[in-house]
């Protein structure tokens, strides 16, 4: 077996892997997170008049993607390290991996400037998709993985957090997708 944290130029001490908690105080973070996103998002949608409510997603999703993209890159490296280890295509492409922060930040601003509503609606629902069938296959095996989702700050067991990110997330940009 190769010690990834090894094979990828960083010692085993730098790169320790942390398993999912299922603590009240990691829950709470979690929805600390989510009203903060939710509160942001409703101040942006009154601020800028949302009038509808794909205005209240556009915000929503936006400050979601760009929050969630900063916690991955606090422990960029980790991030990749865990990642590639359930997403069925960081599992086969290592460069999605480090690419996938960038993927999520380059949704975020989409967004929360309202560009190319339909293109960035497909690949959400694309990018949500995938990610959910490898969440859906590690809880499947029951592996104990933390999310890498929220990088090192919250640590949360796999299914809990990506199952939320990434439905949710493909839920509303089909939603949006369906409306325009």
């Amino acid at each position: 077996m190769v010690d990834h944290a090894q094979s990828s130029g960083h010692s085993s001490h730098d790169m320790q892997m942390v398993p999912g908690e299922s603590s009240g105080k990691e829950y709470l973070k979690l929805v600390g997170i989510i009203v903060a996103i939710t509160m942001i998002a409703w101040w942006l949608g009154i601020s800028y008049g949302a009038s509808a409510l794909n205005d209240w997603l556009r915000w929503f999703m936006g400050v979601f993607f760009v929050v969630f993209a900063s916690f991955k890159f606090v422990g960029y490296s980790m991030f990749a390290l865990m990642f590639s280890g359930y997403d069925i295509v960081a599992k086969r492409i290592k460069a999605y991996s480090y690419a996938y922060p960038f993927i999520e930040l380059g949704l975020g601003g989409l967004y929360l400037f309202n560009l190319m509503p339909t293109a960035r609606d497909i690949l959400t629902v694309i990018v949500m998709s995938v990610g959910t069938i490898g969440v859906a296959q590690e809880v499947a095996k029951r592996s104990g993985v933390h999310c890498a989702c929220l990088g090192n700050i919250i640590k949360l067991p796999l299914g809990t957090v990506s199952l939320i990110e990434d439905v949710s997330m493909g839920l509303m940009a089909l939603a949006m997708l369906l409306s325009h």
